[in-house]
């Protein structure tokens, strides 16, 4: 067990960050996944069909029905901006739309050893705050580093393996401590209001792997309900609202409600490298652990003829084949966006007959998912869990992939992927994300020069302030909500 409360530990880890300086490589990848926490989320308005539900969802949570966020007569209205609309609303309501909008497309990073996706709730929160209390970009980035780092831990110490088998989905549930500490800090609710918030977020935090029944949007909206449970549990805090003791490692704890396998332990090492370090960016809109896989594939489609292909056989860690092979037969059958997102046999199909599958081959692919050659491809296809892929797992989430051809000349191509581009070991540097970013928003109908000045800010993020930032990512919709 930690020798201290495991909510003390991760408080005055969050207040330590908050007063540190912080390393100028985990400076520069925050600013990266900043930049694309704001290219997926601006790609979502115009890719993810569930953004006009969101955008009504807020309306009538600020109480105007109008489809805008504004106009609830709160005095709020101006805290926070919206990236649905660019308008500007109370910062809850901000943070609940720009974490469903980072979450939508499944395009955001991903910590592997905590299965978990930290930026679509820690950015929308922190920002959400930020914007609210007149913070600094140097006070936004720590606060971001800092929520991370929790969110991570947490998601260590409750272990994915069993917190999936218990039916929670892990972004959602352990999402919610990292988006309160990023919050928490930037409210300046010190140690002991982080802890209270801590205490309030453990009867919160929430999400359950239900959408994979029918492809529901219950997964996009997980990382904004968390966000938005961590500017309501900070502002509680603030209000002396007392929260439950010890909420994570007590009897009636978070571990041990939310998982049969929990290691307290991992609280000791919270910020034991920066979360930020180990945290990949994904180059393909799915679920990661399809990545390693859609590397493997894309090698042996350069040189083989998808109709000479007879079976192909991917082998995933146990959270992967849970999510994207199981059960195989609903999975040969993706009906829309988010069952593709969740499919490994159509992540399969499409990467040996497009030979990409990037967001607009995803896209592309909408309208033919009844396609002969991509059916007879899916049907192909079985996911599988072995023991030379498990025993690597959650260290490394490799993938094997064997695609076998008949004809002349038929033979098996085995590629066996250790580690998926975007991983700390095969980073996207600034290139990559910027390449990433621009394709995304320009897609969604963000001129380039728009595109270009928001590249900018965040690039010298010390020279500009919070306002610089968003300012230009109103100009930016401005004439995308137009249309």
């Amino acid at each position: 067990m930690p020798s201290h409360d495991a909510a003390t530990l991760l408080a005055r880890h969050v207040i330590y960050t908050g007063d540190s300086e912080l390393p100028g490589n985990v400076r520069s990848q925050l600013q990266r996944h900043l930049l694309d926490f704001l290219g997926v989320s601006l790609g979502a308005r115009a890719h993810a069909g569930s953004t006009p539900a969101f955008e009504g969802a807020i309306a009538i949570l600020a109480g105007s029905g109008s489809g805008r966020s504004g106009g609830s007569g709160s005095g709020r209205d101006g805290e926070a901006t919206l990236l649905t609309d660019g308008s500007r609303g109370p910062a809850e309501h901000a943070a609940l739309a720009n974490g469903a909008l980072a979450h939508s497309l499944d395009f955001d990073d991903t910590h592997r050893v905590s299965s978990l996706h930290p930026g679509a709730p820690v950015i929308p929160a922190a920002l959400a705050v930020a914007e609210r209390e007149g913070a600094s970009t140097d006070e936004l980035l720590r606060a971001i580093s800092a929520g991370y780092d929790v969110a991570c831990t947490v998601g260590e110490a409750i272990n994915p393996d069993s917190h999936y088998d218990r039916g929670f989905h892990v972004t959602a549930t352990c999402g919610t401590f990292g988006a309160t500490a990023a919050a928490g800090l930037l409210a300046g609710s010190g140690s002991e209001g982080i802890e209270s918030a801590f205490g309030v977020n453990a009867s919160q935090a929430a999400g359950s792997l239900g959408f994979l029944e029918n492809g529901a949007w219950n997964k996009r909206l997980h990382p904004g309900l968390a966000a938005r449970r961590a500017v309501l549990a900070c502002a509680l805090a603030e209000s002396d609202f007392r929260g439950a003791a010890r909420p994570f490692e007590g009897e009636h704890g978070f571990l041990q409600g939310y998982s049969d396998d929990p290691d307290p332990e991992t609280f000791e090492r919270v910020g034991e490298p920066p979360a930020v370090t180990e945290t990949a960016l994904k180059p393909y809109p799915c679920c990661r652990y399809m990545h390693p896989a859609l590397d493997g594939l894309r090698e042996i489609g350069a040189g083989v003829d998808p109709g000479e292909i007879n079976s192909i056989t991917v082998s995933l860690p146990k959270p992967g084949v849970t999510l994207t092979g199981d059960p195989i037969a609903r999975k040969r059958r993706p009906g829309n966006f988010v069952d593709c997102q969740f499919s490994m046999p159509f992540g399969a199909a499409l990467a040996l007959t497009e030979g990409e599958a990037d967001l607009p081959a995803f896209l592309a692919a909408q309208d033919r998912l009844d396609d002969p050659g991509l059916r007879e491809l899916m049907d192909a296809t079985e996911v599988v869990r072995t023991e030379e892929i498990a025993e690597r797992f959650p260290g490394q989430w490799a993938a094997r992939v064997v695609v076998e051809t008949c004809g002349e000349g038929s033979r098996d191509h085995d590629r066996l992927v250790e580690t998926a581009r975007g991983e700390p070991e095969d980073p996207l540097d600034w290139g990559g994300t910027i390449e990433k970013f621009e394709t995304t928003v320009t897609s969604a109908g963000v001129s380039t020069a728009e595109s270009e000045g928001i590249v900018e800010i965040v690039r010298d993020l010390e020279s500009n302030d919070v306002g610089d930032l968003t300012d230009a990512v109103r100009r930016a919709l401005a004439p995308t909500v137009r249309r």
